[in-house]
């Protein structure tokens, strides 16, 4: 059985803190944010342009069968990138709504990004 669960604040984690403690409206999922970056020296003019990068997937180094993403964060201001990760409890090896997950995976689709966990066949004590 597979079960997808859109990515927001509830079900995710941040840099390892509970995704509720962001302002999700910072993240760039699309790539549109431009920082500028400015030369340091005082008598230069030259500036940079960066494009936020698009998230993408990382696997394998919270758990194994576990993705999480690598996300754009207030990139105009900061340009920096954060782990955004499932729940603990939506992890592989874990129980979830009487099922243990085998495997969970970060798909992109339409819409956005996705938790998508497959379960075992067999609900515990089954």
């Amino acid at each position: 059985m597979v079960k997808e669960y859109k990515v927001a604040k509830h079900n995710s984690t941040v840099c390892g803190y509970p995704g509720r403690d962001f302002d999700w409206d910072k993240f760039c999922w699309d790539g549109s944010e431009v920082r500028i970056d400015r030369c340091w020296h005082p008598n230069c003019r030259h500036q940079h342009e960066e494009k936020a990068p698009l998230p993408w997937v990382d696997d394998g180094l919270i758990d194994p069968n576990c993705e999480y993403l690598h996300v754009p964060y207030g990139w105009a201001e900061q340009g920096a990138i954060y782990r955004v990760r499932p729940n603990p409890s939506m992890r592989a090896g874990k129980m979830y709504r009487g099922h243990r997950i085998k495997r969970m995976k970060a798909i992109l689709k339409p819409d956005g990004w996705y938790w998508q966990l497959e379960f075992s066949e067999m609900p515990e004590g089954g």
